[in-house]
Order: C-alpha cells, then sequence, then structure tokens
C-alpha cells in the first residue's frame, strides 16, 4: 500500500513537473525551435519502442548514425542493432500499435559543444496487462541522460542512457536531521504509426513555427483542465472549446462489448466535462506529445494516463491508458482540435491472446 502509494506520487510528479529549463552555457546556444525539435525527439523515442513501428527501424532512426544506447554495461550501437532493440518486446513477431508504457516528462535541454545535453524522467505503466482492466505500477523507471547531435535530417540522439531509480539510504546528520533520498533523473519517448490514421494526400504543408507548437500542446493541457472540472460553471465550455465547431471525437467502448462512443460538434462535445467535481479535481495525465504538420494544419498523438488518485480507503490505481491520435486546423479562434480518435492500450499479450481466440479451431 505505502509502495503504491509512493510510486503513484512519482508519476503524478513527473507529468506535472514536465518542462524545459532554459539553461545557457558560454559558447552554445539553442534556438526555441531546436528546444522543442529535441522535445519532439524525444516523444518520438517512446511511441517508437512501445509500438515496433517498422520493425523497429522507427526507433532505430532517432540515432545519429554513430548513435548508441547505453543500459547498465551494455552498448548497442549501429542501426541494425538499435532497431533489433527497438523490436523487443514483440509477442508472435509484433507489438500492438496501440499499446502504451513509455511515461517521459520532466525534460530538461542545456546546450552544450557540438550539440545538446538532455535529461527526463521515465516510468513504465503495465496498462491491460493480461488482458486486465485498467493497469498496474510497474517497478522500472529512472530517467534518461542524453547527448543530442543536429544532423542533416535533424536533432538525433548521439548518446542515451538509461539509468534506473536507485533509493539510498543515510545515517541523519548530526543535530538530528531528517535521511536523505538519492535521486532519479530523466527518461524519452517516440511514435507509433497507427494503423487508423489515413495517409495525407498529397499536397503543400505549411512549416510549423515554435509558436505553433506551444499553442497547440496548449491545447492538451487544457484539455485536460476542461475535461476533469467541468470548468465553467459546470457547461463544458472550456473543454469544448479547445475543438473546432465542427470537430469529431471517436473512442472504443467503455466496457467490453459496448457501443463505441461518438460525437460531433460542440454541443455533444461539452456533455463529457462532468459538472460538480471541482476545479482541484485531476484525473487525465498527459505526455509524450508528437506534432507534425500536415496539410490540413497539423497531426498529433499523446499519450494518456487516467489515474484515480487515492480518496479515503481506496488506493490511488490506474484507471486504464492508451493515446489519441489528433488532427488540428488554424481557425479564427486559433489552433483547434479538427478531430480526436481515442486508442486504449493493450499489451502484447492481450493480442496474441485476442488474435489465438479469433483463430478457427481446426
Amino acid at each position: 500500500m505505502k509502495s503504491n502509494t509512493l510510486i503513484a506520487a512519482l508519476v503524478i510528479a513527473l507529468v506535472a513537473g514536465g518542462g524545459v529549463l532554459a539553461q545557457k552555457k558560454a559558447g552554445a546556444t539553442l534556438t526555441p525551435q531546436d528546444r522543442l525539435d529535441i522535445e519532439q525527439l524525444s516523444a518520438r523515442y517512446a511511441h517508437a519502442m512501445d509500438s515496433g513501428a517498422g520493425n523497429g527501424n522507427a526507433y532505430a532512426d532517432l540515432f545519429a548514425a554513430d548513435g548508441e544506447f547505453v543500459l547498465a554495461a551494455e552498448t548497442t550501437r549501429g542501426h541494425d542493432a538499435l532497431a533489433a532493440l527497438g523490436r523487443s518486446g514483440f509477442v508472435d513477431g509484433r507489438k500492438p500499435v496501440t499499446g502504451v508504457s513509455h511515461f517521459i516528462m520532466n525534460h530538461v535541454i542545456e546546450p552544450a559543444a557540438g550539440g545538446a545535453t538532455g535529461k527526463a524522467y521515465v516510468v513504465l505503466v503495465n496498462i491491460g496487462e493480461g488482458g486486465k482492466p485498467g493497469g498496474e505500477w510497474s517497478n522500472i523507471g529512472g530517467h534518461y541522460e542524453d547527448q543530442y547531435v543536429k544532423t542533416a535530417q535533424g536533432w538525433k540522439f548521439k548518446r542515451r542512457e538509461y539509468i534506473p531509480m536507485k533509493f539510498e539510504r543515510r545515517a541523519p546528520a548530526a543535530g538530528g536531521g531528517a535521511p536523505a533520498a538519492a535521486t532519479v533523473a530523466s527518461a524519452s519517448g517516440t511514435t507509433p504509426a497507427s494503423k487508423a490514421t489515413p495517409t495525407p494526400a498529397a499536397s503543400p504543408v505549411k512549416a510549423l513555427t515554435a509558436q505553433d507548437y506551444l499553442d497547440i500542446r496548449a491545447l492538451a493541457s487544457q484539455y485536460a483542465y476542461g475535461l476533469d472540472s467541468g470548468a465553467d460553471n459546470g457547461t463544458g465550455s472550456v473543454y469544448a472549446n479547445v475543438f473546432a465547431e465542427d470537430a469529431e471525437f471517436h473512442g472504443p467502448p467503455a466496457t467490453p462489448g459496448g457501443t463505441p462512443f461518438n460525437a460531433v460538434g460542440r454541443n455533444e462535445l461539452r456533455k463529457f466535462a462532468v459538472p460538480g467535481r471541482g476545479t482541484a479535481y485531476v484525473r487525465h495525465f498527459m505526455t509524450n506529445h508528437l506534432i507534425e504538420a500536415s496539410p490540413e494544419g497539423a497531426r498529433g498523438k499523446v499519450y494518456l494516463l487516467v489515474i484515480d488518485i487515492a480518496r479515503e480507503e481506496r488506493p490511488t490505481s490506474v484507471n486504464m491508458g492508451g493515446h489519441y491520435e489528433d488532427v488540428y486546423v488554424r481557425t479564427a479562434e486559433g489552433w483547434r482540435i479538427k478531430s480526436r480518435n481515442f486508442y486504449r492500450s493493450k499489451s502484447a499479450q492481450t493480442v496474441a491472446a485476442e488474435a489465438a481466440a479469433a483463430t478457427p479451431a481446426r
């Protein structure tokens, strides 16, 4: 119980504390666009690792030609070896496209000679493991320490090292100080290819500015606050207004065998924001927000973790998780969500079990 509470507190702190520390070092500078591009690289990492997209090549492509991933005393270097790492965790030769587990936040980026360095927190959450509803806390978490380099293909990982969480007990300081706990530090993320997202028709794509990225990311934050609190006197307007007037939102049934939910237009969408919870109510935690320019304006993917925080005698628990796939458009009101699709996370074991159940007996 105490362990679950500590882990839950860690996850919440990780999600809530995400951000970029803009520190400067002598002789090295980063533009706002550099910082955003590096953040997007980290978001891609989680998506690529969790989905195994491109047979692991989406993961390997995040690294420079001489890039490497370090875990304990083992170093993985070179495209083919990194692609094999990106495929790891497959069941029957595949990962679920909808599976999510790497929740990465608290991304610190600093300029450095030859590029940049960074740290990011990471925690793995087992969602829908073995077909069970909800999910459970993993005992895997810690931080990444990174070196980034700018290549002809954009920012890449020169080196990423995963450092597991460690807790060190120390003797109280003379005079009775409280024992100090040692540190945790960072992690990362990438993007899965979704079978449900249609390939955009070939047409001119307008590049996104740094301000565009910031404005679109703000939609995700406002979405969570509006949905959880039922803000604006319970009318749901704060939530509904992150969408375009004619926006669509689609998702799977809340329970197996139920009816998928579909909402079109702000009047339907505002019904999702439940009144009466109060502005302090929190439940939807989002991270790994990947944004790319598209013919419509932009497309995005973002991880979701729904946490039921402890109340009265109930311990904190994972309610569910998954990811959104979005289309964003510019409107007279600014950037808005034109369409949003939600996909519940499935473990590789669940996908294999579903495939086996669907295979006719012989």
